[in-house]
């Protein structure tokens, strides 16, 4: 099953986005409010899709992502930045870079079109390789 991982400290946010996500798409969904426990949720299994906040403790979002930028087991997931910093987030775009930055507040219903066209459009790449 496809699998979105999403890291937000903010434990109402997190509750919002995992269910609005899960409800709405056949996805399954993980959150983790802690950065520095990203990478092991990561080693234990691939998600499809990261939603990701720049603000976390331990790890920044901008550290993350950089480690699944530069890591080649993690190259190629799809990073969907959610964040009330999104001119930090926008930091993170060059040719290998996040692929979308989403600002807070957000409206629910846009991050879950958003959510649905990165998943079609990573499958579609995963297709063609």
């Amino acid at each position: 099953m496809t699998l979105v991982l999403i890291a937000e400290d903010d434990p109402d946010v997190a509750r919002l986005v995992r269910e609005g996500i899960a409800d709405q798409l056949d996805v399954e969904t993980d959150a983790i409010m802690n950065g520095a426990l990203v990478p092991d949720a990561l080693a234990a299994r691939r998600p499809d899709l990261i939603v990701l906040d720049v603000a976390l403790p331990g790890l920044s979002g901008l550290d993350i992502f950089d480690l699944v930028r530069n890591d080649p087991q993690w190259q190629g997931i799809p990073v969907l930045f959610l964040t009330a910093m999104p001119e930090k987030a926008a930091t993170a775009f060059g040719p290998t870079g996040a692929h979308r930055v989403m600002a807070k507040p957000f409206d629910l219903d846009v991050l879950v079109a958003s959510v649905r066209e990165m998943l079609a459009l990573s499958r579609r790449a995963k297709a063609a390789a």
